[in-house]
């Protein structure tokens, strides 16, 4: 499944950077971040329970950082 989630706190591309590896490495496809929008997209076999519990984990580490209302778009 595809999904998005906003993100606040990004402000330029090392923070995107850093935001498209840390979702790769929890084993998100296809990651797509744009700091203009303040949106990442990314794909996952993984259900939407297991995607939240993974990003939290991702976004306690980053603490400069939040995510909000992960959505499925496809």
């Amino acid at each position: 499944m595809k999904y998005q989630i906003d993100i606040s706190g990004m402000h330029c591309s090392g923070c995107k950077n850093l935001i498209t590896m840390s979702l790769e490495d929890i084993g998100l496809e296809e990651v797509v971040v744009d700091s203009e929008k303040n949106v990442a997209i990314f794909v996952t076999s993984k259900n939407t329970e297991e995607v939240e519990k993974d990003l939290q984990e991702v976004f306690k580490d980053l603490i400069d950082y939040k995510y909000s209302n992960l959505d499925i778009i496809a």
